[in-house]
């Protein structure tokens, strides 16, 4: 019996050790935050990742992770994000970011989109974005084109600009214009991606 006692009362101490370790490592300086490695990020800055992310000067690796994650979460571009640690000094942050359907005219410039019509704070200048022009961020339109983007991106690579007319999409490409019914047919996009690749052949 009492083996197993004293087998029983270690396991407490070890589970409990687990809650109190990073309080009582946070102090001190050696696990102080030296670095941050951000991954996953292709439209933000790594650099506007980490000012978002508020650390404090005498931040520790042992700080609370699902508080930076929350703070990231609100980031206008940010779909999904989790933060490790490199142990001793570095802090991990993999983000996953909301992909920009089309560029929509803004107040200056163009403004990415996201298929909801979200305004996106991607720099277009610094991180140049593939994505078709359109004059309107109409939500039934940026899904017709999210559809296109999700059934084939070789095929939304080449569009130009999309609108609609006459109830359907219009797609101009880098060469010759397509017209799709919308809803959009995957089954239809992948047909017409087929037959492009064919004649680009001959």
């Amino acid at each position: 019996r009492w083996p197993w006692l004293a087998r029983g009362v270690v396991v407490l101490e070890v589970l409990s050790g687990y809650w109190w370790m990073p309080l009582a490592l946070r102090p001190l300086s050696f696990f102080g935050v030296r670095g941050v490695e951000v991954r996953g990020a292709r439209y933000l800055s790594p650099s506007a990742v980490v000012v978002a992310m508020g650390l404090r000067p005498e931040a520790s690796v042992f700080d609370n992770l699902r508080a930076l994650e929350r703070r990231l979460s609100g980031v206008g571009g940010v779909a999904s994000v989790r933060v490790s640690r490199l142990l001793p000094a570095t802090l991990r942050v993999e983000i996953a970011e909301v992909e920009p359907v089309a560029l929509a005219a803004g107040p200056d410039a163009l403004v990415p989109v996201a298929r909801d019509g979200r305004p996106l704070p991607y720099d277009a200048v610094e991180s140049p974005l593939d994505a078709p022009i359109v004059l309107v961020a109409d939500k039934v339109l940026l899904e017709a084109l999210r559809q296109v983007q999700a059934t084939d991106l070789g095929l939304y690579a080449d569009v130009a600009a999309a609108r609609f007319s006459g109830g359907e999409l219009v797609l101009d490409m880098t060469r010759g214009r397509l017209r799709l019914d919308v809803p959009v047919n995957p089954e239809i996009v992948r047909s017409v991606s087929a037959v492009r690749r064919t004649l680009a052949h001959h």
